[in-house]
């Protein structure tokens, strides 16, 4: 099980959050009053068009709150306000990364590696950081074979690791995923719950909105149901009770 991990300090944490969809008079989740730890974590779970996609938008800094707020602790911000909304994107890149349900939705350059190389860049990070961490990546990743490959030419399985590799690129100390396993075969899967449990050894938090119960039962330390416009934390499937 996952309940052996120590939970870090709290990086971010929602007190009375509301967050709407765009054409949607009222809120689709209200009164969210949740924590996202270091080393940890946290699944969001619960029917599709519950909100879990556009919680994850406000958790990752893309989407400003109706109401309540998003707040990052001293750690994660490191000098700037507290609301990652306000971020700009090159702030944004080294703090928080996300991945969308959709990875094509992501992808901006024509290689794989140049795809890897957008939010070093973004940055600030020199030509031989650059070229040292997209190296490090793709072959973690085996992504090696494709540095040179448009990576919409990609296997869905592929290009769900790329994303996740963007998103690791700047080494941010949150990572937010929207259905990370989703399109994966059983070898894909497993070496991406590999991935996420080495980056939660370092300390990275992360959530995941997801629907995959063997993720749930591999990943997480904390499960956060979503429905009925609430959010509601449950025990996760993996702890043993003490």
């Amino acid at each position: 099980g996952t309940s052996a991990r120590a939970g870090g300090e709290p990086v971010l944490t929602t007190e009375g959050l509301a967050v709407g969809r765009r054409g949607l008079p009222d809120p689709v989740l209200s009164g969210v009053d949740l924590h996202l730890d270091a080393g940890r974590a946290a699944a969001l779970v619960g029917p599709n068009g519950s909100g879990k996609s556009t919680l994850a938008l406000a958790l990752g800094g893309l989407a400003r709150p109706d109401a309540g707020r998003v707040a990052a602790a001293p750690r994660l911000a490191d000098g700037l306000t507290d609301e990652p909304y306000r971020w700009r994107p090159r702030q944004l890149v080294r703090r928080i990364g996300s991945v969308f349900q959709d990875p094509r939705h992501q992808f901006v350059a024509s290689t794989v590696a140049d795809e890897l190389a957008v939010g070093l860049h973004r940055t600030g990070a020199t030509e031989s950081e650059v070229a040292a961490r997209t190296g490090e990546l793709l072959t973690r990743l085996r992504l090696d074979h494709l540095a040179r490959a448009n990576p919409f030419t990609l296997s869905g399985g592929e290009q769900r690791r790329l994303s996740v590799a963007t998103a690791l690129a700047t080494r941010p100390g949150l990572l937010v995923l929207d259905e990370p396993t989703f399109g994966q075969d059983a070898r894909t899967w497993a070496e991406l719950v590999e991935l996420l449990r080495g980056l939660l050894a370092d300390g990275t938090a992360l959530v995941a909105a997801t629907h995959d119960e063997a993720f749930v039962a591999a990943l997480a330390d904390d499960v956060w149901r979503v429905g009925g416009a609430r959010v509601a934390r449950e025990a996760a499937p993996a702890e043993v009770p003490s």
